[in-house]
């Protein structure tokens, strides 16, 4: 089985709402193939502004669980 979704996670702070849109990919495999599995973060936008360069190059890295986040809710929203 396959699925590929496109979706967007939405992180709501009292003054902020961060949306993160993303592609996932998953497939179950085979008894041969192991399952894979992918999450590619395309765009992040942060009030309106798109923050995408920023996202990877300070928030990701400083903050490492969002991506953990983005990858379980797309699990669960298929």
């Amino acid at each position: 089985m396959n699925i590929n979704s496109k979706g967007t996670y939405t992180i709501k702070g009292e003054d902020y709402e961060m949306s993160i849109d993303y592609s996932y990919y998953y497939n179950t495999g085979t008894y041969e193939q192991p399952p894979e599995e992918d999450l590619e973060i395309e765009s992040v936008d942060l009030n309106g502004m798109e923050i995408t360069s920023l996202f990877f190059d300070y928030i990701e890295t400083e903050m490492g669980d969002v991506y953990q986040q983005v990858i379980e809710y797309a699990r669960e929203h298929n």
